[in-house]
């Protein structure tokens, strides 16, 4: 005769199987968004470059940057139907071995039109995975662990930071002339084809949907279903309904569009221009800006990880976006004060990069609870492709403030007003009283009482 289970043994079979899940999808997941992060970005430094080999302006870099999330945006929400048509193990394979080729093939690129057509095809490629991503996590994983798996793969964004400084740096400086190519040349080539590597990598390690997962008992399974469906129930659906017109409808849709273009706004300026910044404190070598890059990115994904591991804790998101964005401005705001030692805006640029970063997984778990469970994948696809036009818009402005004032200043300054801005408008959309994905009883109505308010 089995006894019945009590409610710690339920928390504590839903804490393995959910650490299981973990250990299983995030790592390949992780390393996905880290290369693919590298291959966007790896530009930022190929410009050191690009200004003298090929005549490059500030102007014509930055609106290169910035096409990029042109076609990103055109295909976030078709690439999320075929994400649920064929499944994200065949998506993201396909998808990541289409951006390992392309990258590499920036190495061709002579003029400004072929900087700009190589930039829109790496866009299009890219636009499923980081929306995908978050709707798959939601699809495996109850509220009370989301935050942390989403900071995880997120945190591969702020890894690339660290890693493509110091890499980037050596090879332009090691490879410059190796076999008849520049530096750059040989920049896009190598860190481009680790991509194709991982896309063999997640066919292998990921499943479809929890069902599937030939590496889970039927008790986990089993488990995992029922905590899955609980947390819906506690969620509710507070933005739109059962349909996607009536999602459309909902203006809050449109707000957290607009939260998440300003916090992204930061991530997207910073990942293009911080070899640029850093270059303004009086560093010349590629190699020593590479390595002082480390310092704001390493600084970021530490504090990512650590902020969203506190939010799952407390189910606390609101003041967790709000507080981190209003620092992180204070940071880019106090980083770019002329006449401060080095040592000193690093500093507060770091700040400025965990303020930017830190902020995006702890947003992603309040829109994921309040969508209907058939919605989400196109939901979140559409607050996504909202929020990244900030791509198209960043990375260009910083260029065309820097060509006309000759500095980064006034381009720092505007990004800090509008990652403050970003965490006061969700101060007011989402309730003082917001609370997700605690399990323990005393906090178990709490997401339904935001799925009330956030109607109101």
């Amino acid at each position: 005769m089995s006894l019945p289970l009590t409610d710690s043994m339920l928390r504590a079979a839903e804490e393995a199987v959910c650490n299981k899940v973990v250990r299983r999808l995030t790592p390949v997941l992780f390393l996905s968004y880290l290369f693919c992060s590298m291959d966007r970005f790896n530009i930022s430094f190929a410009q050191l470059q690009l200004h003298e080999s090929l005549k490059f302006s500030d102007t014509t870099y930055g609106l290169g940057a910035s096409l990029f999330f042109v076609t990103y945006v055109l295909f976030e929400i078709p690439a999320s139907f075929l994400l649920n048509r064929l499944g994200a193990r065949r998506v993201f394979c396909t998808i990541m071995a289409g951006w390992g080729l392309c990258s590499p093939a920036m190495l061709f690129v002579r003029t400004p039109g072929e900087f700009y057509a190589a930039r829109l095809l790496l866009g299009a490629l890219e636009a499923g995975f980081y929306p995908g991503v978050i709707y798959f996590l939601s699809s495996w994983l109850p509220q009370s662990h989301r935050s942390k798996a989403i900071a995880i793969f997120a945190s591969g964004i702020v890894i690339a930071g660290v890693i493509v400084g110091p890499l980037s740096g050596w090879i332009l400086t090691a490879f410059d002339g190796a076999h008849g190519l520049a530096g750059w040349q040989w920049l896009f080539l190598l860190e481009g084809m680790p991509s194709v590597m991982m896309a063999v990598l997640c066919a292998i390690r990921l499943s479809d949907c929890v069902d599937t997962a030939h590496w889970l008992s039927s008790t986990e399974i089993a488990t995992l279903g029922a905590c899955l469906q609980s947390d819906r129930t506690r969620s509710g659906m507070t933005l739109g309904g059962q349909t996607a017109g009536s999602l459309l409808r909902e203006p809050k849709v449109y707000l957290f569009g607009l939260v998440f273009f300003c916090a992204t706004c930061g991530i997207y300026a910073l990942n293009f221009w911080v070899p640029s910044i850093i270059k303004s404190y009086g560093v010349v070598n590629p190699l020593h800006i590479g390595l002082y890059s480390v310092i704001p990115w390493g600084s970021a994904a530490i504090a990512t990880i650590l902020i969203a591991r506190h939010s799952d804790r407390t189910g606390e998101r609101r003041l967790h976006f709000a507080v981190t964005a209003i620092l992180g401005a204070l940071g880019l705001a106090l980083s770019a004060m002329p006449g401060m030692h080095m040592g000193v805006s690093l500093f507060f640029l770091s700040i400025g990069a965990i303020g930017v970063s830190a902020t995006l997984p702890v947003f992603w778990s309040m829109p994921s609870a309040a969508i209907a469970p058939s919605l989400v994948a196109g939901g979140l696809a559409f607050i996504n492709s909202l929020g990244v036009t900030s791509g198209i818009v960043a990375p260009y402005t910083m260029g065309l403030m820097k060509q006309m004032t000759g500095s980064l200043t006034s381009g720092l300054y505007l990004l800090a007003v509008v990652l403050c801005a970003g965490g006061l408008i969700l101060l007011k959309i989402v309730p003082a009283s917001h609370r997700s994905g605690r399990l323990v009883p005393a906090d178990a109505e709490a997401p339904a009482a935001v799925a009330f308010n956030a109607r109101d």
